[in-house]
Order: structure tokens, then C-alpha cells, then sequence
């Protein structure tokens, strides 16, 4: 095969520029660089954004990523009778397992005022022990999370994303 010039084809990719063909390797270092960092951003912004998610439908249930902060849905009521629900929050402690369930580690907010310094404390203390739980949409309302027991398939609670306040 010929090339615009007479000689024989190359290997390399050829793109037409003006009235003759050029390779790759033909460029100059400038045209080369930037040719590389056009590669290097379509890699960027082309990175799938699933894996930033937080949350992944798993067909019936839902994989919540590991170290997500949830609390409780406070329009749907108290979940499990508890305490005060805007001081209750959820920390995903694990990843999926291969029967979908997850480990959650129960946190409630207690403000504490130190009489010496006059200054009020905000701390997160262990509610109770790691459990684990599946994952369900919640079917009435978009962005809430229903804990389903595994045992028992009973719902625990129904959880947000902490920070959304209405």
C-alpha cells in the first residue's frame, strides 16, 4: 500500500493533515504532550461515576458504602421506640456480604456542658452493639432507606442520609 508521498504504508495510525498523511511519531514534542493530556483527561472524566456512588441497587437489596453516615428518618416516626431519633445515627462498619446483609454500628449525639470552662461538647458514643442489616428503597419515598432484619425481614428503622434537613 502507498502513502501520499509514494512510499510504502506504515503501521501507525495516520490522520490526514492538509494535503498529506501524518503518524503519530511524526508530531513534534508540544503536539505530543498535549495529545497525552487529551488522553489522560478523557480517562478522568470518562471514569465510571458508579464507583463513587454510595449507594448501589443490588436487585433486592441496596449496597450502602462502607463508613456512610445514616440517621433516622424523623417524618416517619421513631424507629424501634427509641430515643430522641434526630440524635440517633447509623455508620456502615462493612462492606456487603454475599447474603447482602451489612454491619451497622449504632451512635447517638450527647451534648455534655463542662461547668469548669463553661464550653458545651458534642460527642458520638456507641448506642449499641454492631448488628447487621439489609438495605431496602424505601417504595413511598425517594432517597430513605428501609433496615430490614435478616432474621426476620421486620423493619428496623427507616434511614436517610445525614445532613438532609427539611
Amino acid at each position: 500500500m502507498l502513502d501520499s508521498e509514494g512510499g510504502r504504508g506504515m503501521s501507525c495510525p495516520m490522520k490526514p493533515l492538509g494535503h498529506r498523511l501524518m503518524a503519530f511519531h511524526d508530531l513534534d514534542e508540544s503536539e505530543g504532550h498535549m495529545f497525552i493530556y487529551v488522553l489522560v483527561l478523557a480517562g478522568i472524566i470518562g471514569y465510571p461515576i458508579s464507583s463513587f456512588a454510595q449507594f448501589v441497587d443490588k436487585g433486592e437489596y441496596v449496597v450502602v458504602a462502607k463508613g456512610t453516615r445514616l440517621c433516622a428518618s424523623v417524618a416517619q416516626g421513631v424507629p424501634r421506640a427509641m430515643l430522641d431519633p434526630e440524635k440517633l445515627f447509623w455508620r456502615v462498619a462493612s462492606d456487603v456480604r454475599t447474603n447482602g446483609t451489612q454491619t451497622v454500628a449504632p451512635f447517638v449525639v450527647e451534648t455534655a456542658y463542662d461547668r469548669k470552662s463553661g464550653e458545651t461538647k458534642i460527642n458520638a458514643r456507641k448506642y449499641d452493639q454492631d448488628y447487621a442489616t439489609l438495605f431496602k428503597r424505601d417504595p413511598e419515598y425517594q432517597g430513605r432507606f428501609l433496615m430490614v432484619s435478616p432474621k426476620d425481614n421486620q423493619v428496623e428503622a427507616t434511614v436517610e442520609l445525614c445532613g438532609k434537613k427539611k
